[in-house]
């Protein structure tokens, strides 16, 4: 299962929209190039491992969608924002739970799989705070779709691609961790910037939502 960009790049077609996957998978198409074969396990079983994340945002983006997009059409906002605050707050805790989960499952996973290279244990980390942007910035990808900003959304994924690319070949692709954490600031910047186009349709980002007046914890 794929996200839910991945999911609408998918149904849309075309090649702009392989082009747009190839973008949000650039690490997967470089890696290959330049890891020796042992990093090159570990790196692409961490990366394999981390779309746990998105997958159990897919499914909750998946329930989600209808209602978002009922909402959005209607001429008061203020239920449709309330809703984008539940759901970015939904995003927030099914993230952050699978991220730990990933986390403290992903070491026995490569233990299973014969895997002693320190590398996936020291990309892990910086591949899952990549994939977590949502219990940052909340459901960016699903939200700007909703809103028919899908466009701007895909235009900042070939920006940050572009942005992942150069990091690399500055400070040096054959460094896995350098790939690692450039691949996670590509993907935070993403979230972060969409997050804040979202706040102009009235949109609360991440655990800010807590703060949207029609929501009550308690």
């Amino acid at each position: 299962m794929l996200s839910d960009e991945d999911i609408a790049l998918r149904r849309s077609g075309g090649p702009g929209n392989a082009i747009l996957f190839s973008a949000k998978y650039a690490d997967v198409l470089i890696v290959p190039w330049v890891f020796e074969p042992s990093v090159l396990f570990a790196y692409l079983t961490a990366r394999t491992v981390t779309l746990l994340i998105p997958i159990a945002l897919a499914v909750l983006g998946w329930k989600a969608a209808p209602q978002l997009a009922v909402l959005a059409l209607a001429h008061n906002q203020l239920p449709f924002q309330a809703a984008a605050a539940r759901v970015n707050l939904g995003y927030l805790m099914v993230c952050g739970s699978m991220a730990l989960f990933v986390l403290f499952g992903g070491p026995y996973v490569a233990a299973n799989m014969g895997i002693s290279d320190p590398v996936f244990q020291e990309v892990l980390l910086w591949l899952v705070i990549g994939q977590s942007a949502p219990v940052f910035f909340g459901a960016t990808g699903l939200l700007m779709r909703t809103l028919n900003r899908g466009v701007i959304s895909d235009l900042l994924t070939g920006i940050t691609a572009v942005f992942f690319v150069l990091c690399i070949a500055i400070l040096g692709a054959s460094d896995s961790m350098v790939v690692a954490q450039a691949l996670a600031a590509a993907q935070l910047a993403h979230a972060a910037i969409c997050a804040l186009l979202l706040t102009q349709s009235g949109v609360w980002p991440g655990l800010t939502a807590l703060f949207h007046k029609q929501i009550r914890i308690f």
